[in-house]
């Protein structure tokens, strides 16, 4: 278990100097990136939805509910639940909403 933690923290580390590298001057990340990222912390968010659905101390439902968000940013349900929350946290459905989760679709034509 020490080894797979030690290889996550030196995976986040190589990420975290790889994006300050790539990022400086206010760049902005390739779609691509930008793409796996999401659908890697969306696998983490359902692990530890799991996680908390079998221990007793760690509620899952929370981590079910943001992993649909991140995997499903432009869902019916993540549209309905971010206008919903909107009247009591205006500013972080806001910030979701620039990173494109909860945004509303354009109609097809």
């Amino acid at each position: 278990m020490e080894v797979l933690i030690a290889v996550g923290a030196i995976l986040v580390t190589g990420l975290a100097v790889w994006l300050r590298t790539h990022l400086r001057g206010g760049g902005k990340l390739p779609a691509g990136v930008l793409f796996a990222l999401r659908i890697f912390l969306g696998i983490v968010l359902l692990i530890l939805g799991v996680i908390g659905s079998l221990l007793p101390v760690l509620q899952g439902w929370i981590f079910f509910l943001l992993a649909i968000l991140v995997l499903f940013p432009k869902s019916r349900f993540a549209v309905k639940a971010c206008d919903k929350i909107e009247p009591k946290m205006p500013r972080l459905i806001g910030w979701l909403r620039r990173h494109g989760i909860g945004a509303h679709r354009e109609p097809e034509q």
